[in-house]
């Protein structure tokens, strides 16, 4: 199925964020920043354990909930699901291969969105750990990157769902 590989990915990335959140609960003073200003500057704090729990769960609960979504597609009405040229897309000849689609989409969306949480803990953890605003320019780079990939497969899903060019015609 074309969605082992992300899926396989999405496990690895949760396994990988639980030993980094130990890690930096371990290195991380007793009150550490957890929200920063635009010009990187902390601007709230939690206690150690209480940001370890809340960003480790986040982190991986956001993904595993998109997965959820991804499953719970297949059995909703079709009028719930939103993508374009719709009734052309769920035919009985076309439903399975679209409804694989959108799961791949949201399972790929589900990685990139993992992967964007683990590097902004690591950079807040950097920022914590020396007592230094956050680093912008590897948030903007991680943001930048999260960004192009999720937009990317925007489009690619866009791209898919139009309508082919004899049925094009046939509107």
């Amino acid at each position: 199925m074309k969605t082992k590989l992300p899926m396989s990915l999405l496990v690895i990335m949760v396994l990988i964020s639980l030993p980094q959140h130990y890690f930096y609960y371990t290195q991380l003073p007793d009150v550490v920043a957890t929200h920063f200003g635009a010009d990187g500057k902390p601007n709230d704090w939690m206690t150690r354990l209480n940001a370890t729990l809340v960003v480790g769960g986040i982190q991986v609960l956001v993904p595993v909930f998109l997965v959820a979504v991804s499953w719970l597609a297949m059995r909703l009405p079709e009028s719930m699901l939103n993508i374009p040229n719709r009734e052309y897309w769920l035919q009985p000849d076309k439903k399975e291969a679209t409804l694989t689609h959108m799961r791949l989409m949201l399972s790929w969306i589900a990685v990139a969105t993992i992967s964007f949480m683990a590097a902004m803990s690591h950079i807040v953890y950097l920022a914590n750990k020396s007592s230094q605003s956050l680093n912008m320019v590897l948030f903007g780079s991680a943001l930048g990157i999260y960004l192009t990939v999720v937009f990317t497969i925007a489009i690619v899903s866009v791209q898919r769902f139009r309508l082919p060019k004899a049925d094009t015609m046939k509107a």
